[in-house]
Order: structure tokens, then C-alpha cells, then sequence
């Protein structure tokens, strides 16, 4: 675990602080995402104890979800940022439910990419790696987060 703490703290020094925003997805762009991403794929490898053939299917859906997941977040983000102009504007009502609603429309799309990506790697990992595969998701995520969370507080303490 203190392995994992120094890689990801070196790497994300080098990026500067930024707090996660969509879950599954990393608020860095670059090299230092780049690097995160590929340490990820790693260890969910050795974690899943995914041979070669396994490991291709796997990450041909994983990369293909979290490109989707990229595009859906990418037109909620724009959708919220239509928000704070018409709030910035003091806009009618009825431009803002126009917005809220296609931004309400987005929920399904959400599930439904939930529901594919669930049943696509149902097909690729047995049920005890499906299990592994989302505890090692939501620790990485919360290491991260930890990780984050302890470099502002640091950075903070240095001023």
C-alpha cells in the first residue's frame, strides 16, 4: 500500500492538486493521467489475476466504457456550464427547465451504459473477478482521493 501511495503522490505532485470530479474518471489530462492510468490497468491485472487473452477482452471494454462514460460526462459538464451562463444572465424559468431537462435526459443514457458495461464483463470475468474488479475500483478511487486529500493539506501547511 505505501508503494502505491508514493507512486501515485509522485505522480500526482508532478500534475498539481486538482479534486476528483465524475466518479471513474481522473480530473488530470497528460502525462501525469497517462501514468496514473496505466499503473491502474497494472494492478488490476495482477488483482484479477488476468491472463493475456482475458487482459485483451477485458481492457477492449474498459477502454471502450470509460471513452463512453468520457463523452457522457463531457455533455453533462457543457450542460452545466449552459447552467451558470443563464445563471450568470438571471435567465427565465424557462430557459433554465429547457437545460434542466436535457440534463435530466442524461440519467438514462447513464444507467444504460451502466447496465451494458456490467453485462459486458460479466461475459469476460468470472463472478469472483467481476466482485474483485469493483472493490479494486472503488479502493483506487478512494486512495486517490486520500492521496489528494493529504497533498493539500500538506501544501496548505507549508503557507
Amino acid at each position: 500500500m505505501n508503494i502505491l501511495k508514493a507512486v501515485l503522490s509522485l505522480t500526482l505532485l508532478a500534475a498539481g492538486s486538482a479534486s476528483l470530479v465524475a466518479q471513474d474518471q481522473l480530473p488530470l489530462r497528460g502525462p501525469a493521467a497517462e501514468r496514473i492510468e496505466q499503473y491502474k490497468k497494472v494492478r488490476m491485472m495482477e488483482e484479477l489475476k488476468l491472463d493475456e487473452q482475458t487482459s485483451i477482452k477485458f481492457f477492449a471494454r474498459y477502454n471502450s466504457h470509460r471513452e463512453e462514460l468520457r463523452k457522457l460526462n463531457e455533455k453533462r459538464n457543457e450542460l452545466i456550464d449552459e447552467l451558470q451562463v443563464l445563471h450568470r444572465r438571471d435567465a427565465s424559468d424557462a430557459e433554465f427547465k429547457k437545460v434542466l431537462d436535457e440534463l435530466k435526459e442524461l440519467a438514462e443514457p447513464a444507467v444504460e451504459l451502466r447496465e451494458k458495461y456490467f453485462a459486458e464483463m460479466a461475459e469476460v470475468l468470472s463472478p469472483k473477478q467481476l466482485a474483485e474488479y469493483f472493490i479494486f475500483e472503488r479502493k483506487f478511487i478512494q486512495n486517490l482521493r486520500d492521496i489528494m486529500r493529504d497533498m493539500q493539506r500538506e501544501r496548505r501547511g507549508r503557507r
